[in-house]
């Protein structure tokens, strides 16, 4: 293989433009241009650096931060220890500079051997899948050069390494190596967990780990961005520095611990305040004590906590009966108190749309912006989130044959699957009948609920047959019809209304009530407690309706997060007009004897 540029500078610095010029580039004659040719080729590669006028590679620990490039990367293995026969399946790994993802590789490799049934059934990856891949003494080399002059990055990173040392016949490679486990202990201290799917979700990543090595590598990657800033707040600037507190050596110091300690163990509202009296932050937590540690022992990794942290003077507290209450009771107090270091709850427009339009032929349901009062169209919303809609619109199509192509030639690829309507002869009236009402039906929570079971049936019969990455997207698919349908019987509901839902508590069912989007009463009930619901109906129906003079966008904001908390839970939800308390009997009833989620 022949050598690349870094590898001929490393091996020959400090090394002139002129020697690079013939002795690398084989040119005959440089005419004076070596330098600028030189340096078009470098240009904006922090891996070398000039010395006078000779080039040679930069050292990685010298290199700042956010100007170093680092190599994220992720293997897979067929289940042994590297010392015990264990050898890698996959490589996966991202280029990151200067916060970009630049470059990508990604391979399987025939390891020679089987894989263990586990790690089939965990990654996906089987012996047939590797039986055409190439070898390790193939990919090694071609892996090398990839991450050449980079800090290598990785998630319990010294697992993966041992991998690469084992294919290298024991030779480690030569790169710094930074761990995202190490750095995520020491800078974002009291989590239960480090894992990297605990890790993606205490910082809010989307991309997630599946056992597959390039989707990891990505998942690590964004989970390495942010240990960055945490870095630089906590004043680390070099990679060097960076090494250190890789090995404990360098734990950043703990601030103001003091100002947590004597808060109590329970769901709440903390309020950080400075020295004037100022609210500068609000937050929720379900442990008061343990969340407002984590500023004090480093920072959460989710705010620009080390500018927070010098002007917090004092923190105020209140309990909620519940992390719901916590949840409700933390956004109202942000519209309240306008904190500056709270980004949420300051622009909470819901502004996009699942649109038919109805003086078309064929309507099919597309993502759009706007609402205009039309009779000829088809509005639902709005809702938040863009990417969500996206997926509920993928997931209809694989329920309904949605009008794919004009039906006049032949029929197209998704007509062959059986999803087109003009290609299955489908008239314009059974086109509506058939698919337009029943995707309203749908996702105004009003029916098609078999539609869901069907596509919960293909998703087992993938993951069955090891299709995993298939039935992962299945799922998210399936989820993204189920948040929208959440989200309009709980948001989009007018007058009183009750919503019921298992409990987290075994036997127990939970009633939220809410009015003009805002929850004014929550309560669990034993499910054959007829005597304390319709009490309990009877008292909510009784109150004044001042709750239904409040902004609308406040109460909207509530009744959001209240799909939201139960969407985490995956419950079966009830959602019913309250007028009299039968209603809710009826709800309460039907929850009960409701089969498991769907999904």
């Amino acid at each position: 293989m022949s050598p690349s540029l870094y590898g001929f500078v490393k091996d020959h610095e400090p090394v002139s433009p002129e020697e690079i010029s013939t002795e690398f580039l084989s040119l005959t004659s440089p005419n004076g241009g070596a330098r600028a040719l030189v340096e078009r080729l470098i240009e904006g590669d922090p891996r070398f650096v000039w010395e006078n006028a000779d080039l040679r590679t930069a050292h990685a620990g010298l290199l700042a931060l956010g100007e170093a490039p680092y190599v994220v990367f992720d293997v897979e293995t067929t289940g042994s220890a590297a010392g015990k026969g264990g050898a890698i399946t996959e490589i996966g790994a991202l280029k990151l500079v200067r916060g970009e993802v630049i470059d990508q590789f990604s391979t399987l490799v025939n390891p020679g051997r089987p894989i263990d049934p586990f790690v089939v059934r965990l990654t996906g990856i089987t012996d047939r899948m590797v039986s055409d891949a190439p070898s390790i003494s193939e990919v090694m080399p071609r892996f090398e050069e990839f991450v050449e002059g980079c800090i290598l990055v990785g998630h319990n990173v010294h697992f993966d390494c041992s991998f690469v040392t084992a294919a290298r016949g024991g030779d480690p490679l030569p790169n710094e190596v930074l761990d995202t486990l190490k750095l995520a202990r020491c800078l974002v201290p009291g989590l239960k967990r480090y894992r990297l799917g605990a890790l993606v979700g205490h910082f809010g990543v989307r991309q997630a780990p599946n056992h597959r090595a390039l989707s990891d590598a990505a998942a690590t990657t964004e989970i390495f961005r942010r240990l960055l800033k945490l870095l630089g707040s906590a004043g680390i600037k070099s990679v060097g520095e960076a090494l250190i507190i890789r090995g404990g050596r360098g734990r950043i110091k703990p601030q103001k611990q003091h100002l947590a300690s004597g808060l109590p163990n329970t769901p709440g509202v903390y309020y950080f305040v400075d020295k004037h009296g100022t609210t500068l932050y609000v937050g929720k937590a379900k442990d008061l004590k343990a969340r407002v540690r984590t500023y004090f022992n480093g920072g959460d990794g989710r705010r620009k906590v080390g500018r927070l942290v010098e002007e917090v003077a004092e923190v105020r507290v209140k309990e909620t009966e519940s992390e719901l209450h916590a949840l409700i009771l933390e956004a109202r107090e942000i519209r309240r108190l306008l904190p500056r270091y709270n980004s949420v709850g300051r622009d909470d427009k819901a502004s996009w749309f699942i649109r038919l339009d109805l003086g078309e032929p064929y309507p099919v349901p597309e993502r759009v912006s706007a609402n205009p009062p039309e009779s000829s169209l088809i509005h639902l919303g709005p809702y938040r989130s863009a990417g969500v809609l996206d997926t509920c619109i993928e997931a209809l199509g694989r329920i309904f044959p949605l009008k794919r192509c004009s039906g006049d030639g032949e029929v197209c690829f998704y007509g062959q699957m059986g999803r087109c309507a003009p290609c299955l002869g489908m008239g314009e009236q059974e086109y509506r009948r058939e698919v337009v009402d029943e995707v309203v039906a749908l996702l105004r929570g009003e029916g098609g609920e078999e539609h869901l079971r069907a596509l919960v049936r293909e998703r087992e019969r993938m993951a069955a047959g090891l299709e995993f990455e298939a039935a992962a997207r299945l799922r998210d698919l399936i989820s993204g019809i189920e948040r929208i349908r959440l989200s309009r019987t709980v948001v989009g509901a007018e007058g009183v209304q009750a919503v019921v839902a298992p409990s987290t508590e075994p036997g127990v069912i939970e009633v939220f009530i809410l009015c003009a989007g805002r929850l004014v009463a929550h309560h669990g009930f034993d499910p054959g407690d007829a005597t304390g619901l319709a009490r309990f109906a009877d008292e909510v129906l009784a109150r004044p309706r001042e709750n239904g003079s409040r902004p609308e966008k406040e109460g909207t904001n509530e009744a959001r997060i209240v799909a939201a908390y139960l969407r985490r839970r995956q419950a079966v939800v009830e959602a019913v007009r309250l007028k009299e308390a039968r209603d809710l009997l009826e709800a309460a009833e039907r929850v009960a004897e409701a089969p498991a989620p769907l999904a």
